[in-house]
């Protein structure tokens, strides 16, 4: 017997007919009974496509664009709803492989994985999962297909997890409304002793965060904001590596980034860190 699942999609500004995946998901959800879609649009307007009025699809438009966090708890009340087992998290930007889905909707679930994760690339390179017992950085290792009890981080996109993790965790982290919310979501998993396995399945996401060029200084605010907070209320091992690397960003985006906001900034969150300590 399948399992019963729902997929969380969240939208900002985009088109639901325009993201990679749409066309298998709308070919899935007319064939698949177990599949269910749960769409949180935080675009400035509401949008009309003809899936929206399938049985299986819910659809909720915010304007207020709360981000990840909110719209996740949201997913995980469907859920509950329709009495499933499995909420997969998807980003808008993120081109599911066509067996992805057969794969999930199959898997024999075990008590002690806290999460299914696929291994997922962005122009060219893995970015996810890594390993995290260390400061997770440029120098992080990746980890092969397998089960895990050691501290694995995946992004959220393509993450899936089973009813009885929803449970333990309680609710995603109003903390992280946006960035580092998969952060959370990870250490989280570890600190319930839960296992994650990695899938022998790669899909691809555009990760504009990659980047700087892209990154607008409004945005990296929240990501050194939300970053700070996990290794200072969290991950607290790590606070110190958080800040020494700081100042080794600070040196690498002086050199290599144009806006010199984003050196700036990140330059006061150390020394604002190296006050306090």
């Amino acid at each position: 017997m399948e399992n019963k699942m729902v997929i969380t999609i969240v939208l900002y500004q985009t088109e639901f007919s325009k993201t990679p995946s749409y066309d298998y998901l709308k070919k899935m959800l007319i064939e698949k009974k177990t599949v269910y879609l749960f769409v949180y649009d935080n675009s400035e307007n509401a949008q009309e496509d003809e899936v929206f009025y399938l049985e299986n699809v819910c659809y909720i438009h915010d304007e207020k664009n709360p981000g990840l966090a909110k719209a996740y708890n949201a997913g995980a009340e469907y859920l509950k709803k329709i009495e499933g087992d499995l909420l997969l998290l998807l980003d808008q930007d993120t081109q599911l492989d066509k067996m992805y889905l057969d794969t999930v909707l199959d898997l024999k679930l075990e008590e002690k994985i806290g999460a299914y994760v696929p291994i997922i690339s962005s122009h060219g390179r893995q970015i996810s999962p890594l390993y995290s017992d260390e400061y997770v950085g440029r120098k992080s290792k990746f980890p092969e297909v397998g089960i895990y009890s050691d501290r694995i981080m995946s992004i959220n996109s393509g993450t899936i997890l089973p009813k009885t993790t929803l449970t333990n965790i309680g609710s995603f982290n109003d903390d992280f409304p946006l960035d580092f919310l998969d952060h959370w979501l990870f250490w989280k998993i570890h600190e319930l002793n839960k296992n994650i396995n990695v899938l022998d399945h790669h899909l691809i996401h555009d990760l504009s965060v990659l980047d700087y060029k892209t990154v607008s200084s409004r945005r990296y605010e929240s990501i050194i904001r939300s970053e700070t907070l996990f290794y200072q209320k969290y991950d607290q091992d790590k606070f110190y590596s958080h800040r020494k690397h700081l100042l080794l960003r600070t040196v690498k985006q002086f050199l290599r980034v144009k806006d010199r906001k984003i050196w700036r900034r990140t330059f006061s969150e150390y020394r604002s860190l190296m006050k306090g300590k």
